[in-house]
């Protein structure tokens, strides 16, 4: 019964969802058709000063800032989803730093001193760039992901589903545009960055949703 519940509500957000299937796809038929670097030396030829503004702000969706804005949000208006952020916002952290420490694969700036002399892509300014062996997945990708995921799981409204795909996907694309990550680091993180929003909307949404506790009503108190 409540993996039926968890099915539905997958169901209701389909349009988020088709939109990260078609993203996984996409990203998919890149990485494995061109080289690793192919998708940061295409963005470069295609730069704008806008753009570069643009994305340096747009990235700071995937840091904690979007955790604490949504969690005092939902406090006031439905207690149970700032619960769930709350609970994203512990896991979400430790699980990105083991799969990082495990993988370690190397950032942008360090594949390219090690594998060739001058490096292809152009830096961009005001932007503070990574090194070492820290790059997969990506953590900010891996963020807006869970979280924009438990937020539309928990919406019924396919405007906001849209809404809340194209900030994910924003900070995704912004994580490549910068120079930060590569392609694959960006698809595996928004991956595991659904699945910890379909954890958490299951853990508060489905197995604790008759627990009252959880839907406290702080602006009446």
């Amino acid at each position: 019964m409540k993996g039926k519940r968890l099915v539905s509500a997958i169901v209701d957000s389909k349009i988020y969802f088709i939109l990260f299937l078609l993203m996984v796809i996409g990203s998919s038929y890149i990485i494995i058709n061109f080289d690793k670097a192919f998708f940061l030396e295409f963005l470069d030829k295609h730069r704008t000063p806008f753009l570069n503004k643009s994305f340096i702000q747009l990235t700071k969706i995937g840091e904690y800032y979007t955790f604490v804005f949504f969690f005092f949000y939902y406090l006031y208006k439905k207690s149970r989803v700032s619960f769930s952020i709350l609970f994203l916002g512990a896991i979400m952290p430790l699980v990105s730093y083991f799969l990082k420490q495990y993988f370690k694969h190397p950032r942008p700036l360090t594949y390219f001193r090690k594998t060739i002399d001058s490096f292809p892509v152009e830096l961009i300014d005001g932007v503070s760039y990574h090194s070492g062996h820290n790059s997969f997945p990506s953590g900010h990708t891996m963020a807006a992901f869970s979280i924009f995921t438990l937020l539309a799981l928990f919406s019924k409204n396919k405007y906001f589903q849209i809404l809340y795909f194209i900030l994910a996907f924003a900070v995704g694309f912004s994580r490549i545009y910068l120079v930060q990550h590569f392609l694959d680091d960006v698809l595996f993180g928004s991956t595991i960055g659904v699945l910890l929003g379909i954890l958490s909307y299951y853990l508060f949404g489905v197995i604790l949703s008759k627990n009252k506790s959880l839907d406290i009503t702080l602006w009446n108190s």
